[in-house]
């Protein structure tokens, strides 16, 4: 009869172990999923652009070869000539151009920098622009 007792006794605490052990375990792959989701970010932006104009954002972010961004804008007058795209740190503007007043456009990255992302109203009225930049 002891030794039941003894035995009871030895698996009572290797289950209670046993259970102190695997939340430690979950916690760590909870932390690394955040990690690798935080390096995407949106941006929205809701503005009026004068004609013959070009705005850009007052932030810049690094990006690497292959990467993406997506730009889901809509503008009205939809007749407007407007062209969406990013900035690098040398100035030099890659636009894609939008039609029928809006866009949903992704832009893969070829090289590897520091960019901005810009929006261009080439009529010569004033349009309102409304949407997000994901990168």
């Amino acid at each position: 009869m002891r030794l039941k007792k003894h035995f009871c006794l030895v698996l009572a605490c290797i289950t209670i172990f046993g259970c102190f052990s695997v939340p430690a375990a979950a916690a760590d792959v909870g932390e690394q999923r955040t990690a690798i989701t935080e390096r995407r970010a949106t941006g929205k932006f809701d503005f009026e652009i004068p004609g013959k104009t070009m705005m850009k954002a007052s932030s810049s972010f690094p990006m690497d070869y292959g990467e993406t961004i997506t730009i889901t804008a809509s503008y009205v007058p939809a007749s407007a000539s407007m062209d969406f795209g990013l900035i690098d740190s040398d100035g030099t503007f890659y636009p894609v151009r939008a039609s029928d007043g809006s866009i949903n456009q992704t832009i893969r990255i070829d090289l590897k920098g520091t960019y901005t992302f810009a929006v261009r109203n080439n009529s010569s009225y004033e349009v309102a622009v409304s949407g997000f930049v994901n990168y």
